[in-house]
């Protein structure tokens, strides 16, 4: 195999040589790894092939694509949605599909992740070259497999681990994402998973969902009739309050106007009494003249028989 290998090889060079002098080299190819992007070139033949002694390469990449091969990575965070629509991500349905007590449940996600060329520590490999030899996949294709199969696995493992029923969803959702966030992560440690998700509701099967309403709206009910309940109490306990404290207000008018009549009454004594009886009799007497009152009296009349008054 590496006999042949070898003569392959040498072919090449042979033909590369022979082209070459006429000014022509053959399968000459360029690619550009644009900033936010990560190159691979791999060696297709010969003793330095393979993803192990991959060369990192960004900017113009000149390479011979007969022999070799550049494989481009984004390692900026790109956010891909995984959804039911068609103008969405991918024309077919690519939503999430997971189990949730033995129901199936199917939500759209979001999930923003990059790859990196970050060192593999004691190694002289990054964790791009990791990705390569494991996945042996482009970008896309990693996301439309692996990636999405791995989501699909993370929300069913984490809906099992937290215990979740279907009536449970509406509460849980943000626990839910936060743990398949960390599951994601763990399942694939040589890519960056920044966050995912929910880009609407969970879809549930129409019973399933019908039931859940139905109980919504039972506990929505029964929050507003303890809500009026509580209003009911606090009104009238505002209004005994505002009724004692209006008795009170009276009981300390009487008590003060009680208090009042106590202090007059022990302040009148016969001498007070008399010393203004004489206060009185002296303002009169020096008011009069020296004259009797005038005595009016009424003339004597006497009434007859027939009705008519005459004077007697």
């Amino acid at each position: 195999m590496l006999k042949s290998n070898l003569i392959k090889t040498s072919l090449l060079v042979l033909i590369a040589s022979g082209l070459s002098s006429c000014g022509v080299i053959p399968g000459t190819s360029i690619a550009t790894v644009e900033p936010g992007f990560a190159g691979l070139k791999i060696q297709l033949y010969g003793g330095e092939k393979g993803i192990e002694n991959a060369q990192l390469v960004t900017g113009r990449v000149w390479y011979n694509s007969y022999t070799e091969e550049v494989v481009i990575f984004p390692t900026y965070i790109n956010t891909y949605p995984f959804t039911k629509s068609s103008i969405e991500g991918s024309p077919i349905d690519e939503s999430i599909v997971f189990s949730v007590g033995g129901s199936p449940v199917s939500a759209d996600v979001g999930v923003s992740f990059g790859f990196t060329t970050e060192a593999v520590p004691n190694s002289t490999e990054t964790k791009l070259h990791q990705f390569y030899k494991t996945y042996r996949k482009t970008p896309d294709a990693f996301r439309a497999n692996e990636l999405r199969n791995g989501l699909r696995n993370c929300f069913s493992e984490v809906s099992e681990d937290l215990k979740l029923t279907p009536s449970m969803l509406p509460y849980n959702q943000q626990k839910l994402v936060a743990a398949v966030v960390n599951c994601t992560q763990k399942r694939f440690p040589i890519i960056t998973v920044q966050d995912i998700s929910l880009l609407g509701p969970l879809r549930l099967p129409p019973d399933i969902q019908k039931s859940i309403d139905e109980q919504f709206a039972a506990q929505q009910a029964a929050q507003t009739s303890e809500a009026n309940r509580r209003k009911v109490q606090a009104e009238a306990a505002a209004n005994v309050a505002k009724a004692k404290g209006e008795a009170q207000v009276t009981i300390e008018q009487a008590r003060a106007e009680s208090e009042s009549n106590r202090l007059r009454s022990s302040s009148v004594t016969p001498q007070l009494i008399e010393l203004e009886r004489l206060r009185v009799e002296r303002a009169r007497i020096e008011k009069w003249n020296g004259q009797q009152a005038t005595i009016i009296q009424a003339p004597n009349v006497q009434v007859g028989t027939n009705g008519v008054t005459t004077p007697k």
